[in-house]
């Protein structure tokens, strides 16, 4: 099957949106990522897959920590800054408000975060499969972002 097609059928599957982030040498790195899942209760796991060229990938492997931004529905634009790749990491963080308390970049207005450690880094292709162990994690109210046929969406609750 060809790149194209593949892309276009796995469109039609919903998923919610996270920003990756992490610290590495004073400096704050982030990834826009929608290949997210939980893996397994107990352990509480998770796994994400990251473009093997992508820049996050060092810091995230020399830092082995990390915060996992679910983004609501107000968070587009967040998405966008950090899945453009012509933006510095100052660029991607400049201007935008964080929770104090935590030790890697966690966005106002998220929806929730997971705190966590990698486990194990796997091939998959063209991307790394990353496996984390969740440390901590905090929900807050509100619905999610959604991405869905190559554009953004939200969620309409049935009547």
């Amino acid at each position: 099957m060809n790149s194209t097609d593949f892309r276009k059928i796995c469109g039609h599957y919903a998923t919610g949106i996270t920003v990756l982030t992490t610290t590495y040498k004073g400096e704050s790195h982030g990834i826009t990522v929608n290949s997210f899942s939980s893996v397994s209760l107990d352990p509480p796991l998770v796994l994400f897959c990251i473009d093997k060229d992508a820049r996050f990938n060092m810091p995230l492997r020399e830092e082995q920590c990390l915060a996992i931004n679910i983004l609501s529905e107000n968070q587009e634009e967040l998405s966008n800054r950090f899945a453009n790749s012509k933006l510095t990491n100052e660029e991607r963080f400049t201007g935008l408000a964080t929770l104090p308390e935590h030790k890697y970049p966690v966005f106002v207005d998220s929806l929730g975060v997971l705190e966590a450690k990698l486990q194990a880094t796997h091939d998959g292709g063209d991307h790394w499969i990353y496996v984390a162990k969740v440390s901590s994690g905090r929900v807050f109210d509100g619905s999610p972002l959604l991405y869905y046929g190559g554009s953004y969406s939200s969620v309409n609750p049935k009547a």
